[in-house]
């Protein structure tokens, strides 16, 4: 198969197909034709779009071709259906959940409501909805990620199909969520004799979930085998990439390869002073330090931090992991001055700023920077780069002048060329875009670096880039970072110390290999066993 969107190829040579009860998993950078492979073959095209070679067959007959041959209506529903990435914007904010699901039922066959309610009901239970009842009634906002994830897959089986096509269902979940929605797909996928078509950049869910792997490349398929041949003895350069991107299983070696490395005319011939990731020496003086953090939020019973304590030392870097509303963001934001503890103290840089007065919060500012999770989001679409990042320097106290010098400056720490200051973030790479926002992040020249999520929703080429340029910007300015992260593997590797929360508790801290080694808290014992980047 062929597509072209306008005068532009997409997609070429793809020749996949997939058997019931089989995983076929599609891997590839972002833009890499993953994606637009399964839009194809729901017939969800973009305008401009056609198919110029080849055809879309599946049951029933020939869906979609080049020719003027015959076709047959895509049985969107009812044969193939999808599970898209992001539910949120997914699920319609202004209906229930259940009305939602029971819309797809009652559009593809005639029944009465009560009827529908009830395979809705039994639909929930099969995809392991805590409560069902609750699910039916609760509107997307009231539910957490995971169960907003599986109102999805129960919205895409609703009418029994024979294909489900999975986009990235598990990228912005935990290690715990993860795992269990791959195990419940499986499990599903078992018990209805499902084809499976799996769109993921994590080679670490194929590994658990797919039996035949398929690598795009610029809209090509370059390589296609099983599972195991493709992990254990990959042929192409491309794919031996982007299983070297990832964090080692071992050891905290630094730099880490990256595309670069294995394609191009370059390829081999970059030379690297590989070296063990330093930790902080233990006389450095404690940069955060927080004590018997207490915080509940109005209406909710739980507190979201209950008697939290931590400390990070100059040039230091403290890990913070656990499930799902375990209090982790809760915990950046009061030390970022957003929230305000209920009790407890927080000290930066040895000044006090739980109060959150004006002083503190301009002390807060000067000390302490934050990387968010999505690039795209974090920084204003109509606006140059270089303006975002002068409005900092210049908050801070530097001329104009001066602000278009130091701007330039941080985007060469930053492995970014001065002309990208001209440009706005949409002609960047998500890669890219993330390293403009931890220059950004430098602007105030703070002394700690917030990471939430950072890395999460980047292809693990990118992830490599921009975790070597953390280790390489902490080692220069002597940066400590507080990295906030569901990526066990990304977290042992980064970090010099772990700390585990558990509804809003630490649970368990401790040196990070250590800690991964020997586990002894059961809820670290889980976060283990759920896997996650390179934790074995």
């Amino acid at each position: 198969m062929d597509l072209d969107i306008g005068d532009k190829a997409i997609l070429r040579g793809i020749d996949l197909a997939v058997d019931h009860g089989r995983t076929l998993a599609l891997v590839g950078e972002s833009g890499s034709g993953k994606t637009m492979c399964c839009m194809a073959a729901l017939g969800l095209i973009p305008g401009g779009g056609r198919l110029t070679a080849g055809r879309i067959e599946g049951p029933g007959g020939v869906w979609m071709r080049a020719d003027e041959g015959d076709t047959v209506p895509i049985p969107r529903g009812k044969v193939v259906t999808m599970v898209f990435q992001e539910p949120m914007t997914s699920l319609n904010p202004t209906m229930r959940c259940g009305a939602q699901v029971a819309e797809v039922i009652l559009r593809h066959e005639k029944s009465e409501a009560s009827k529908a309610r009830e395979k809705v009901l039994g639909l929930f239970e099969e995809v392991q909805m805590p409560d069902p009842q609750r699910a039916w009634s609760a509107y997307p906002h009231e539910l957490s990620g995971g169960q907003k994830q599986r109102v999805l897959i129960a919205m895409a089986l609703a009418n029994d199909p024979d294909i489900l096509l999975a986009d990235e269902p598990t990228t912005a979940l935990d290690s715990t969520l993860r795992a269990e929605l791959l195990d419940l797909i499986a499990s599903i996928q078992r018990a209805r004799g499902l084809a499976l078509v799996l769109v993921t950049h994590d080679m670490d869910v194929v590994e658990r979930a797919a039996d035949e792997v398929a690598v795009l490349l610029k809209g090509r398929v370059v390589e296609h085998g099983s599972a195991d041949r493709i992990l254990h003895a990959p042929a192409h350069p491309y794919t031996r990439g982007l299983l070297a991107c990832r964090v080692p299983k071992k050891g905290r070696m630094t730099p880490l390869p990256v595309l670069s490395d294995f394609m191009g005319d370059e390829a081999g011939s970059a030379t690297f002073q590989h070296q063990e990731i330093q930790s902080a020496p233990a006389d450095r003086p404690m940069l955060l330090e927080v004590n018997a953090a207490c915080k509940t939020y109005p209406g909710g019973g739980v507190p979201a931090l209950d008697n939290v304590g931590l400390s990070l030392p100059e040039g230091g870097s403290l890990g913070i992991v656990g499930g799902s509303g375990c209090g982790k963001t809760t915990l950046a934001r009061a030390i970022l001055g957003l929230h305000r503890l209920d009790s407890g103290s927080i000290r930066i840089a040895g000044k006090s700023v739980e109060q959150n007065s004006p002083d503190q919060i301009r002390h807060i500012r000067s000390q302490v920077g934050l990387v968010f999770q999505d690039p795209r989001a974090a920084l204003n679409p109509t606006r140059k780069v270089g303006a975002a990042i002068r409005e900092v320097l210049t908050r801070w106290g530097h001329t104009p002048d001066q602000a278009s010098t130091e701007a330039v400056k941080l985007m060469e720490a930053v492995g970014l060329e001065a002309d990208a200051l001209h440009r706005k973030p949409d002609a960047f790479s998500g890669g890219q875009r993330q390293r403009i926002v931890i220059a950004r992040a430098l602007a105030a020249d703070p002394k700690l670096l917030i990471c939430d999520e950072a890395v999460a929703a980047l292809d693990v080429s990118v992830q490599a880039q921009v975790l070597n340029l953390l280790v390489e910007l902490r080692r220069k300015r002597g940066l400590a970072l507080l990295f906030i992260s569901h990526d066990l593997g990304v977290v042992r590797y980064l970090c010099d110390r772990t700390l585990v929360l558990d509804r809003g508790q630490v649970v368990e801290e401790g040196e990070s290999d250590q800690l991964w080694a020997h586990p002894t808290h059961e809820v670290t014992r889980r976060l283990q066993a759920a896997g996650g980047g390179s934790i074995a």
